[in-house]
């Protein structure tokens, strides 16, 4: 009796853990090459935009939706600036109350895509953010490069979502 429940309760769990996956890519088949020049900077945060240019590189190589190639070779130029990133304490160690032991991390980008060979504005100028928390230990500078790149890594996963809903429209 257990067993006539358990079994059509286990595949349907198992099924809805994979609802969000795609079969196929979503991106029409004309921009699918995608050039990803590093992307300009408005913040102090040193390297900003070279983690989240490598990041959007990295990630769109593994969703599989864009080959990453030249501007020559690109039917899509990607284009943004790297607008804002800070790091705000949200706790503090118990035994010094100035030293903050976690930080929220933001990271926010403008984005727009132009095609490669008439420069046409393909998807105007959109915005994402993203954030992350990270904890520091006793290394300080090892935990903000390891912080910028946890960010960054959100913040391009968005940025590609995003561009491939509106690419799909």
């Amino acid at each position: 009796m257990k067993l006539r429940y358990t079994l059509p309760a286990l595949i349907l769990a198992l099924l809805s853990g994979c609802s969000s996956y795609r079969l196929a890519a979503p991106v029409q088949e004309k921009y699918r090459d995608l050039a990803i020049p590093v992307l300009k900077s408005t913040v102090t945060q040193a390297e900003a935009e070279a983690v989240l240019t490598h990041s959007l590189r990295r990630e769109a190589i593994s969703s599989g939706e864009f080959n990453i190639v030249t501007k020559d070779k690109a039917s899509l130029i990607m284009e943004g600036v790297v607008i804002s990133y800070s790091a705000k304490p949200v706790r503090y160690l118990r035994r010094t109350s100035g030293i903050p032991a976690e930080y929220r991390v933001t990271m926010s980008a403008k984005i727009n895509l132009i095609e490669a060979d008439s420069e046409a504005v393909v998807v105007p100028e959109f915005t994402c953010e993203a954030e992350t928390t990270a904890v520091v230990r006793d290394d300080l500078p090892t935990a903000k490069a390891a912080v910028l790149s946890q960010v960054a890594t959100r913040l391009a996963r968005t940025i590609l979502l995003e561009t491939s809903i509106r690419l799909d429209k």
